[in-house]
């Protein structure tokens, strides 16, 4: 398939968030020189909040419009990313928004996402542990998101962002790469990817863990599997050799939304080349490219980085003052479902 990423939108529900394709650039002086290391910047994929979400929000909001909700509801962490980008791009295209919090650890990262999240006008309820999520989502009272946005229809966003991959590839804005690096934390970055980007010769996604088991491999086979259920019969799959996906375990540190040693030191090394890093997600997914590059693992391999965090200004002021956000009193006149 010449250009997935529009096929996609066109069988699909789709609401247009994000600014794609994102751009891809080679960095030097972080990867010893016999690694050919580039970032793709998902960064920039929002001046309102960026990052890898904004693909899978673009098929989920679209979807609850197309079936009509004016409200949807998810869950995360307290610093979930993917709650702060429901939030906030949900109020810009008319949504009402509730999220359910479960505890993590708190740093000025984390409050200043809940400060957004409310800014944004999202009715934010926080809860004693992940378990109390459950009643929520048997009875939503709105459009229910998957956690980090992981269902079939969110991982969508990533099949297309697999084919821009590949894309920019064959237009030769990016040279044929060997390994992917990303984090795996709700799974639908890496299921994405994995159904995604084929072709003769195989890439190989190297998934690095930010959450502690049991999730990862099993549920980003099943996310593979929903996918394809969707996929196979429009006959949208590119041609060639699927993936080859091996899971990191050995990052994830004192376990989610804490950092670790190893993230903290790659951000720093990561922020002396120009890259804008946290330690909680690409901090741990740099860390383990490094340790792999210094093992000669990588040696004379094309690398891609996966920049999946959002670098948009993270104060609500800023971007109402810029017409990046509805003002909260402006709520009730964004446009009707």
């Amino acid at each position: 398939m010449d250009d997935l990423p529009a096929s996609l939108r066109a069988s699909f529900a789709h609401l247009p968030l994000g600014k794609f394709p994102t751009s891809v650039e080679r960095v030097t002086g972080l990867a010893p020189p016999d690694v050919d290391l580039w970032v793709k910047h998902e960064n920039e994929s929002s001046q309102l909040f960026g990052g890898n979400k904004v693909r899978k929000l673009e098929f989920l909001l679209g979807a609850a419009r197309a079936k009509g909700m004016g409200r949807v509801v998810t869950f995360g962490g307290t610093g979930a990313h993917h709650v702060a980008a429901t939030a906030v791009h949900g109020a810009m295209n008319g949504f009402d928004v509730t999220a359910y919090l479960f505890p993590q650890p708190a740093d000025d990262h984390v409050r200043a996402l809940m400060r957004l999240e409310r800014a944004s006008g999202a009715d934010v309820h926080e809860l004693g542990s992940i378990l109390e999520v459950i009643p929520h989502r048997v009875y939503p009272r709105g459009a229910w998101l998957a956690g980090g946005g992981s269902s079939a229809i969110g991982t969508l966003g990533w099949v297309a962002g697999g084919g821009e991959i590949l894309h920019q590839m064959n237009r030769e804005e990016l040279p044929p790469i060997d390994v992917v690096y990303c984090a795996l934390g709700s799974c639908g970055t890496v299921a994405g990817l994995w159904w995604s980007l084929r072709r003769r010769l195989p890439i190989e996604i190297v998934a690095v863990r930010v959450v502690e088991r049991p999730v990862g491999r099993m549920l980003t086979r099943r996310l593979v599997r929903r996918v394809s259920q969707l996929l196979d019969p429009l006959d949208l799959a590119p041609r060639g050799t699927m993936p080859v996906v091996r899971v990191e375990h050995a990052f994830v540190g004192p376990g989610y939304g804490w950092p670790s040693n190893e993230s903290r030191e790659a951000v720093a090394l990561a922020r002396d080349r120009g890259l804008e890093l946290e330690p909680i997600y690409t901090g741990k997914v740099m860390a383990a490219l490094l340790a792999d590059a210094r093992a000669g693992k990588l040696a004379n391999k094309r690398v891609l980085f996966l920049q999946t965090q959002s670098t948009a200004p993270l104060d609500a002021r800023v971007l109402e003052a810029r017409g990046l956000l509805y003002p909260q009193s402006c709520k009730a006149s964004a446009a009707p479902m």
